[in-house]
């Protein structure tokens, strides 16, 4: 059985999983900015409470992005220092791809769009679809966009499709989405805890990263010139 420790920081959100041989332990906390003292403490407390070491597990999971910066920095650096002190191999997942795995977990969607605030008025943005054993296959790229250049014509308009993450309800998007049929799962964060079904799969095929090829996935590089511009 597997033991698997999984982490996220991306975005408001921070939050911590375990897989403990089947078992599952979660911390979910919504700090937005308190991050970084909040993380170990919650990794350690999970550890405690399941009554395992870091050296007894077989793997760390993070997310690596898209998402805030300093959040992704901060679950990366934990993830490598707590891989590199206890000699484990890391996982690496997508935000976006973590809220598709929970859409599709609560519904059943054939297909999910992900949106996550990304500030300045765009959001990070992911289209996925449903595999048969539930998990979730990205379909072009995934993206940081304005809302209102995301166009959803050309659509299956039988097709069930949920919409899922803050950055539904925190702008307007193009106005063909309304011809889509959709369930909404809006003001939803990823968590750690989604995680673990695909972190586990990934251990069985031994896909695992050294921790120092763990990096943040930005997508947007030009924070600074846009900041800059707005001023």
């Amino acid at each position: 059985m597997s033991k698997i420790l999984a982490i996220d920081s991306s975005t408001e959100a921070c939050s911590v999983a375990l897989l403990l041989d089947g078992k599952v332990f979660k911390r979910f906390q919504l700090a937005p900015r308190k991050h970084a003292e909040l993380l170990l403490p919650m990794v350690d407390d999970i550890l405690k409470q399941a009554d395992v070491s870091l050296v007894e597990l077989d793997a760390i999971a993070c997310c690596v992005g898209p998402g805030a910066f300093t959040g992704l920095r901060i679950a990366v650096s934990v993830a490598q220092g707590l891989a590199f002190a206890s000699n484990l191999p890391c996982i690496a997942f997508s935000s976006l791809e973590m809220l598709a795995i929970r859409a599709f977990k609560k519904t059943k969607a054939n297909i999910c769009l992900s949106a996550i605030d990304a500030r300045m008025k765009e959001v990070y943005f992911a289209i996925f679809e449903r595999l048969d054993d539930g998990n979730a296959k990205l379909v072009g790229s995934e993206r940081v966009i304005d809302p209102l250049e995301i166009e959803f014509r050309n659509w299956d308009i039988n097709a069930q499709a949920v919409k899922i993450g803050n950055g539904w309800s925190e702008y307007e998007f193009n106005h063909s989405i309304k011809q889509l049929n959709t369930i909404e799962l809006l003001d939803q964060f990823p968590h750690a805890v989604d995680m673990l079904d695909i972190a586990e799969s990934a251990l069985n095929a031994n896909k695992l990263l050294k921790p120092e090829l763990l990096q943040p996935i930005y997508i947007r590089n030009n924070v600074a010139k846009k900041k800059l511009v707005k001023k």
